[in-house]
């Protein structure tokens, strides 16, 4: 993955879940401090939910995702 600095409101892949009955992919958009987690789920159902990178981690912090969201961050920032 390349760095968290996207232009033109880009996404930016972070990381994904494989889980037995769904698949989350989580995007951040660094220009607009935005995150979206999109979840395909079973029986061709979809949602998508969109949070500040600070709501992010602070409701995921403690996740691989969000662990890995604060890696793609700091790695932008060095």
């Amino acid at each position: 993955m390349t760095g968290v600095k996207s232009s033109n409101n880009q996404w930016s892949r972070v990381y994904t879940i494989n889980n037995p009955e769904s698949v989350i992919e989580v995007f951040v958009d660094a220009d607009h401090n935005t995150v979206k987690e999109s979840k395909s789920l079973n029986y061709n159902r979809y949602k998508e939910y969109t949070y500040s990178i600070k709501e992010y981690l602070s409701r995921y912090a403690h996740h691989a995702a969000g662990k890995a969201l604060l890696r793609l961050i700091n790695a932008s920032h060095a």
